[in-house]
């Protein structure tokens, strides 16, 4: 569990320091950026942001049931590729999330604000759920159970500012 929290961490790093040449995966010709471009809802920084939070919650519900199916049908090397396929669906739906906004800098924050707080509000109910931590029976560990809590709050606090970075980064910094 510690080397899929570290390389979700690697992978945020690397992420990171590499945004131009990732940004580049979805074009201006998308069909999709191009839908988004024409809506004139989307350029509204509120219904952006609410939108591409719902993209978050659809996406993370995604992931969540592909897990379960895994875990239920006892397939244990589907569980990274389910995660890695969850990463990726992300990043490039927040991808074409970003390229398909043409509003000023600080509406781009705005709605990568709105957006990325579903990673946010997901953090505190796990923070929640940490701090209430109680064991089911008399005599129960709970530390396998807090354990897994303060790794889910670190990947939601990793997704959190990946989403957010990702759809504020703005395009006349990715022409510097």
């Amino acid at each position: 569990m510690s080397i899929i929290l570290l390389i979700a961490i690697l992978g945020a790093i690397v992420f990171k320091f590499n945004r131009k040449p990732i940004s580049k995966m979805v074009s201006q010709d998308n069909k999709i950026v191009q839908l988004l471009q024409n809506a004139k809802w989307y350029q509204n920084h509120w219904a952006g942001g609410v939108f591409l939070f719902l993209v978050n919650a659809v996406l993370f519900t995604a992931t969540i049931f592909g897990l379960y199916l895994a875990i239920y049908f006892s397939i244990s090397f589907v569980l990274l590729i389910v995660i890695l396929l969850g990463v990726i669906g992300s990043i490039y739906s927040w991808l074409i999330l970003k390229n398909a906004w043409q509003g000023n800098n600080s509406n781009r924050l705005r709605m990568g604000l709105v957006g990325s707080s579903f990673y946010a509000v997901l953090t505190l109910v796990l923070v929640f759920m940490w701090i209430t931590l109680k064991p089911a029976y008399p005599g129960e560990d709970t530390f396998m159970g807090g354990i897994g809590l303060v790794f889910g709050i670190f990947l939601t606090i990793i997704a959190f500012s990946t989403c957010l970075i990702v759809t504020s980064y703005s395009k006349q910094q990715e022409a510097n």
